[in-house]
């Protein structure tokens, strides 16, 4: 059992390394000192459509929970 986990150990590192090698060199750095200031942050906001995905995903719960109160049998 033991020789089999190995194997499992070093295919996982065998495919980390598959990995490194496809992400190409470490990433560009910090900025230079010499720089003013960083670029502007994207103009989209994140929580744009929350109150939408909110809504949406209490109608499914709500439908989740209607679907399975109709699957279990009430005794009498």
């Amino acid at each position: 059992m033991k020789i089999e986990s190995n194997k499992f150990y070093f295919l996982i590192i065998f495919l980390f390394g598959i990995v490194d090698v496809f992400a190409g060199p470490g990433g560009s750095g910090p900025p230079a000192p010499t720089s003013k200031k960083p670029p502007p942050p994207p103009g989209l906001s994140i929580d744009e459509n929350s109150v939408i995905i909110i809504a949406i995903s209490l109608l499914f719960g709500i439908y989740i929970i209607y679907t399975n109160i109709l699957k279990t049998k009430t005794p009498i």
